[in-house]
């Protein structure tokens, strides 16, 4: 049962629409066929007539050899006239003989030429051997040397062909114009599908590529004109990335709605807690200490999402302005050398060039902040921040010294809520919201956030911004 489904839908794909692949397969097949047939026909009708020609053996040859003795006993002894020689019965019983002289216009011929035959080529000037010439148009057997009063001429006896066949016009080709003529249709005709075939899979296949880098916005562009497989596949993918994109916003906007309502039950519960507490005694306040300070993790996680949200569906409005590179970083580097202090580890960075910056302050500093705070977390011994600046762009290095992480973690760390540990407790880290937020945030000032492993251990991150 199943394969006469499969041969119905097989029918249904193939042949119910004129443009599909099973159609220009088919129609390419036979054009290329038919472009060898017109190249075979028109190179055989521009090559001479002349094809091969070989040497004479046999009853043929003893026939012409006789017929050239008594020709010349007639003439010569007898005297009889070339022209009645030629043309007796005896001579021209179902043959055309033909006596060919240097010059064409004393040449002779035993009947009339009415299939206007070019005999101009049956004549040697170098002595030739009895040859059998095959042409288009007629064979030919001959030469043989004869002389008439004193005159040289050369005896062929001819056969002329009523309906020149294709074939022998074929065969009349040398072997390189029977391989050009093979070899052009061919290769044009192929490469003029195998363009119209793959140039849209290439595109497709490239399209697929930035949609799977998370360009949501990628569609292709399906010719009007086509109406196989392939511009169905087109449309196919276009409603696929449609409908994932409507998908993923649909989920981003559920979690930053979502961010957004538990917001104001979390800041009621803020101020319950902190009413309770001037209320209750001194076992009942660490309690609710406790329940403060988990409340305020809460809340900053929120914020975190919605920020998040917000970058990824471009609606976060930035607060432009020109800021020093310095002045930038400076806040920055004073929270890191005191984290690093308790961390007992050692902070080291440049000066940082002089240099403005185009950017919303608050969110860059966030973000540069991010990066370093996460190195800290993460190193062994020591960090360092290093400048680097052209005439376009400054690149901000942030580097440490700890474990690292795999070649699959590199690639996944900037994805919102991937953390490298299996453990979800916040003494290995927070939500993984950090490096997402870092990364949108610098694509917002048209900057790349850049993830290397460091030498010999380690991260090494760079943020690159134009300026």
């Amino acid at each position: 049962m199943s394969f006469w489904q499969n041969k119905s839908r097989f029918t249904q794909c193939h042949f119910n629409q004129p443009g599909s692949l099973f159609y220009q397969a088919f129609f390419g097949f036979w054009l290329t066929i038919l472009g060898i047939f017109l190249m075979l026909l028109l190179l055989s009708q521009l090559h001479p007539e002349q094809l091969e020609s070989k040497q004479l053996h046999g009853k043929t040859l003893s026939s012409l050899t006789h017929l050239q003795r008594n020709i010349e006993r007639l003439v010569n002894i007898k005297n009889k006239p070339i022209n009645k020689v030629l043309k007796h019965a005896r001579f021209t019983e179902n043959k055309w003989l033909y006596l060919s002289h240097q010059k064409i216009e004393q040449s002779i011929s035993s009947k009339p030429n009415k299939q206007n035959i070019d005999l101009s080529l049956l004549y040697f000037d170098t002595p030739t051997p009895a040859l059998f010439i095959v042409t288009d148009r007629y064979y030919a057997y001959g030469p043989i040397s004869i002389t008439l009063h004193n005159e040289q001429y050369q005896l062929f006896q001819i056969k002329p062909l009523r309906d020149p066949p294709f074939v022998t016009r074929i065969k009349m080709l040398p072997f390189w114009l029977k391989a050009l003529a093979v070899l052009l249709p061919s290769i044009i005709l192929s490469i003029v599908f195998s363009r119209r075939l793959i140039t849209p899979l290439s595109e497709l296949g490239q399209a697929a590529k930035r949609l799977a880098k998370g360009e949501l916005s990628t569609r292709v562009n399906v010719p009007k004109r086509r109406q196989d497989e392939i511009a169905s596949l087109m449309h196919d993918f276009n409603f696929m990335a449609e409908r994932l994109s409507d998908s993923v916003h649909a989920h981003k906007q559920l979690l930053a709605d979502v961010s957004h309502e538990l917001r104001s039950p979390l800041t009621r519960l803020t101020l319950a807690n902190a009413m309770a507490q001037d209320t209750q005694g001194e076992t009942q306040k660490d309690y609710l200490i406790r329940i403060e300070k988990e409340a305020k993790c809460l809340d900053n996680m929120l914020s975190d999402v919605l920020t998040l949200s917000r970058l990824e569906q471009n609606q976060q409005t930035l607060q432009i302005q020109d800021t020093s590179l310095n002045a930038l970083v400076q806040n920055s580097f004073s929270d890191a050398r005191f984290e690093a202090q308790q961390k007992d580890c050692t902070f080291i960075h440049d000066t940082p060039p002089t240099l403005l910056l185009q950017c919303d302050a608050a969110l860059l500093n966030s973000a540069i902040e991010n990066v370093i705070r996460n190195a800290i977390k993460y190193a062994l011994s020591k960090v360092s921040v290093t400048f680097k600046h052209t005439d376009t762009s400054v690149s901000i290095f942030v580097c440490d010294d700890g474990h690292g992480v795999s070649d699959d973690a590199l690639m996944r760390l900037c994805q919102p809520f991937y953390r490298v540990s299996d453990s979800r407790n916040r003494s290995t880290g927070g939500i993984g919201l950090g490096l997402a937020i870092t990364k949108r945030a610098v694509s917002a000032h048209n900057g790349k956030l850049i993830l290397k492993h460091n030498s010999p251990s380690g991260l090494a991150v760079e943020i690159r911004l134009p300026l």
